[in-house]
């Protein structure tokens, strides 16, 4: 692991075995490690959760501060996460959007708040567990790029950085696989080393979805409404808008036997479009705003790129055109299945991460164009 000259580094350190083994390998190049665990919940709201905010999670990174000799705090970001990530993706379920409150955490408080707190302790560096590498390119400009390890890779959670964030970020384990951090983990003793791999969304109770855990955390009113075909027959009603989200083929009214999936939320009158043809998600061109460049002349031009419209999707050759400040219009080589607004499309050439936008089309016009 190619590191920087030894200086003072704060690690995000969550209480799992990613973040466990970056504080051991900067500890053993010789930096001096301040872990820091940020709170994120409310301790009645916290209990035994296995997110990365639990109080287990508190109490293992205690444990492995303790093991490695280093300092560790906690942090209290519970204001921040509310009013930055939770009420901004409430707002989205609420507008009949499929919000990405990962990216948002990561762009907000990991890079964010923890960010400007460790440079209030005069820390060089932040440090974090995500498989994603980011090293400077000929220019000397910090590129984001794809982990080795293609099954882990969190690059797409990272596109929304700034480039003066990434400048100051390390991702010890960019060049390692999850069986190679697991095994370095035991044999350096870590009481992480078997701990299971956190949950992505933070106080959801069982049973519960993210979303109607938002609406009921901020007491907000649900948008119900109808859910119909694209002809316009009607299914059936529903109780709230974010309860769906574009490719969503259950919980939906109809006969059993035929299978619908969600073409387009309609927040404005209530509408949940469906079809039962698999074709009519499909959708090759879409409009994103908030756009967010990791090369100093991003935006400036027309691009060709690869877009990756969920973390899971497979990215596909793509053309980005500016439209205005912030906004730009991307046309796939090929049809894409399910394109929800509110999520993050990110832009590849390669494994370098060029940036990000959020998608802010309906699907229901991807369907009329591709027909």
């Amino acid at each position: 692991m190619a590191m920087d000259k030894p200086q003072r580094v704060v690690v995000a350190l969550s209480g799992g075995v990613d973040s466990s083994l970056a504080a051991a390998l900067l500890t053993a190049a010789g930096h001096e490690v301040v872990g820091v665990t940020l709170k994120l919940q409310k301790c009645q709201e916290a209990g035994a959760s296995r997110s990365c905010c639990g109080v287990d999670g508190m109490v293992r990174a205690r444990a492995v501060a303790g093991r490695l000799g280093i300092a560790h705090y906690a942090l209290d970001c519970v204001g921040d996460f509310e009013s930055l990530v939770l009420r901004p993706a409430w707002d989205e379920y609420a507008a009949g959007r499929t919000p990405s409150p990962c990216l948002l955490c990561n762009e907000r408080i990991k890079f964010g708040v923890l960010l400007a707190w460790a440079r209030r302790i005069g820390a060089g560096l932040l440090a974090t567990g995500h498989y994603a590498r980011c090293e400077p390119d000929a220019a000397g400009v910090p590129a984001l790029r794809r982990a080795v390890d293609p099954a882990k890779d969190q690059s797409y959670f990272l596109a929304g950085l700034s480039l003066d964030q990434l400048g100051a970020v390390r991702f010890p384990l960019g060049n390692m696989t999850k069986e190679a951090v697991r095994e370095q983990a035991r044999n350096l003793g870590l009481p992480t080393a078997a701990a299971r791999d956190s949950q992505d969304a933070c106080l959801v109770a069982p049973g519960q979805s993210f979303a109607e855990m938002l609406r009921q955390r901020f007491s907000a009113p649900a948008t119900p409404g109808i859910v119909a075909e694209l002809d316009g027959t009607r299914l059936g009603p529903h109780q709230g808008v974010h309860q769906f989200t574009v490719g969503q083929s259950r919980g939906l009214p109809g006969p059993s036997h035929v299978k619908r999936w969600v073409t387009a939320i309609r927040a404005d009158d209530g509408t949940v479009l469906v079809s039962a043809e698999a074709k009519n998600l499909n959708g090759r061109e879409f409009a994103v705003d908030g756009l967010n460049w990791l090369t100093p002349e991003g935006g400036a031009a027309p691009v060709r790129c690869q877009v990756q419209v969920r973390y899971r999707h497979p990215p596909v050759g793509a053309r980005i055109e500016p439209d205005g400040p912030g906004t730009a219009t991307i046309t796939l080589d090929e049809p894409v299945r399910a394109i929800a607004p509110g999520q993050a499309a990110v832009f590849y050439d390669g494994d370098r991460v060029l940036g990000r936008g959020w998608i802010r089309v309906s699907t229901e016009t991807n369907r009329q164009e591709t027909e």
